[in-house]
C-alpha cells in the first residue's frame, strides 16, 4: 500500500459499515411501520366487523350527512326497514328523508328541524319511520368539525323504539280502558266529566250522566262461574254502545256498573226514551256457552248544572237516582229529586240498624208449614226471615232483605240463622 492508502481503505470500510447500518435501520423502521399499519388495518376490520354485528341484530344503526344535510352514508338496515333495496337509493337524501315528521307529531317534528338547521345534538329524539308498517326509532346525532373548526355534517345512530312504543300506548290504554270490555275505564269517564263541567265557557258545561247497575248479575256469576259473567260483561257492552251511539260515551266503572255521559243540553224526554231503549236491550236473552241468560238494568239519571255543578255532586246524585230505580223494584229509570237525600239518609240509617240486629241477635224466624197439595200433609217447613224494628216496627221482608243483599249482610244472616 502506497501513499496513505491505508487510510483511505479504512475509511471506504467504515463507510460501507455505516451505510449498512443506517440500511439495517432503515429496515427496521419500515418494518415497524408495516407492523404498524397492519395492526391498524386489523383493528379497522375487527371494528368494522363489530359495527356490522351490531347492525345486524337490529338493535341500532349509523348515519352519517355532509354540510348540506344529505346522507352520505347509511346503515343497510335501515334501506331494508323503508322497503329499499340499495343504499344508494338513500345517499344523498335529505336525513328527513328517513322519517314520516307529519306521523311524529308537531314535538317530533320541530326539535329534528330545529337541531338539524342550529347544529345542534340531539339525543334520543323519536320519530316514526318513513315505512309502510309502523315502526318507531330513537335518533341521535351530533355535529362534526374538521380540524379547522368548518363543519362537515352530522353523525348519530338510531334505535328501534317499536315494541317500547307499542308498550307504552298499550300501559297508556290500560290507564284509560278497561281491559275486560274496552270501554273507558272509571278514570277516563271521571276525567270526561271534569272535562266537560270545566269547559272556558258555561253554556258548555251542560250534560246528562246515567249511572247504570245490572240487576241478577250475581246469580249469573255464582251459578255460570266467573268467565261466563265476563263473557255477559262483555255483550252488556256491545248492547250499550249500539243504543248509545254518537249521543255520548259509554264507560265500565268496575263489576257489574256502568257509566253513561251525554254532553249538552238533553231534554229530559230524550233520556226517558233513551232510558228505556237501554233498559229494553238490556233485558233480551244473552247467548253465554250454550245456556239462555236473562239479566236486567237499573237508571240513575242526574243532570249538570240542574243538579249540581261538580263532578262529585252529579255523581253523588245520579247514585241516590240508582237506588231510588233499584227501590222502586229494578228494571226502571229514576231521575234526582231534591227529596232523594232523605230516603238515601233512611236507608243508611235502616242498613246501620240491622247490622245492629245481626250483631244482637234481634233477627227472628217464623216457620211456614209446606203441605203437600196430593196428601193434603205437611212435608216440612220454611224458614222465614222478620225483623222488628226498635222504633219503626215489623219490617217488611223486602225490604230489608234488599238492603242485606246491597250491604253484603246476607251471609251474616245466614250464619246467625
Amino acid at each position: 500500500v502506497i501513499d496513505g492508502s491505508v487510510g483511505v481503505l479504512i475509511l471506504l470500510a467504515a463507510g460501507m459499515m455505516f451505510a449498512a447500518g443506517v440500511s439495517r435501520r432503515h429496515a427496521e423502521v419500515v418494518r415497524i411501520g408495516h407492523d404498524r399499519q397492519m395492526e391498524r388495518d386489523r383493528l379497522r376490520d375487527r371494528a368494522e366487523d363489530i359495527l356490522n354485528d351490531y347492525e345486524d341484530t337490529g338493535q341500532g344503526w349509523f348515519w352519517e350527512t355532509d354540510r348540506r344535510g344529505a346522507l352520505s352514508y347509511v346503515s343497510h338496515t335501515v334501506v331494508t326497514a323503508l322497503g329499499r333495496s340499495l343504499p344508494d337509493e338513500l345517499l344523498g337524501k335529505p336525513l328527513t328523508h328517513l322519517f314520516d315528521l307529519d306521523a311524529s307529531g308537531v314535538d317530533g317534528e320541530r326539535t329534528l328541524t330545529f337541531h338539524l338547521s342550529s347544529r345542534s345534538s340531539f339525543h334520543e329524539l323519536a320519530v316514526r319511520a318513513a315505512a309502510q308498517e309502523e315502526r318507531w326509532w330513537s335518533v341521535t346525532g351530533r355535529p362534526v368539525y374538521d380540524d379547522f373548526g368548518n363543519f362537515v355534517g352530522y353523525r348519530g345512530s338510531g334505535t328501534d323504539l317499536t315494541e317500547k312504543k307499542r308498550s307504552q300506548e298499550n300501559a297508556k290504554r290500560l290507564a284509560h280502558y278497561d281491559s275486560l270490555t274496552g270501554l273507558a275505564n272509571r278514570f277516563q269517564m271521571a276525567q270526561s266529566l271534569e272535562k266537560v263541567l270545566n269547559a272556558p265557557m258555561e253554556m258548555h258545561r251542560c250534560c246528562a250522566v246515567l249511572l247504570l247497575d245490572l240487576d241478577r248479575f250475581k246469580q249469573v256469576n255464582d251459578t255460570l262461574g266467573h268467565p261466563a259473567g265476563d263473557a255477559l260483561l262483555k255483550q252488556v257492552a256491545h248492547r250499550l254502545e249500539s243504543t248509545v251511539g254518537d249521543a255520548g260515551r259509554v264507560g265500565r266503572l268496575g263489576g257489574d256498573e256502568f257509566e253513561i255521559i251525554i254532553p249538552g243540553t238533553v231534554e229530559r224526554e230524550r233520556l226517558r226514551v233513551l232510558s228505556q231503549e237501554i233498559i229494553t236491550s238490556l233485558s233480551q236473552p244473552y247467548s253465554i256457552e250454550g245456556h239462555r241468560v236473562m239479566i236486567g238494568v237499573s237508571v240513575g239519571i242526574s243532570l249538570a248544572p240542574d243538579d249540581g255543578v261538580t263532578s262529585e255532586a252529579i255523581i253523588r246524585n245520579a247514585d241516590l237516582a240508582l237506588y231510588a230505580a233499584k227501590d222502586a223494584g229494578r228494571g226502571r229509570y229514576h231521575f234526582y229529586a231534591n227529596d232523594l237525600h232523605a230516603h238515601a239518609q233512611e236507608r243508611r240509617q235502616l242498613e246501620q240498624d240491622l247490622r245492629d240486629a245481626i250483631a244482637q241477635g234481634a233477627l227472628e224466624l217464623a216457620y211456614q208449614p209446606v203441605v203437600d197439595t196430593a196428601t193434603e200433609q205437611i212435608s216440612g217447613f220454611e224458614a222465614l226471615m222478620r225483623w222488628t224494628h226498635p222504633t219503626k216496627g215489623p219490617m217488611s221482608p223486602s225490604k230489608f232483605i234488599e238492603i242485606a243483599e246491597d250491604a253484603g249482610l246476607i251471609g251474616a244472616m245466614g250464619e246467625w240463622a
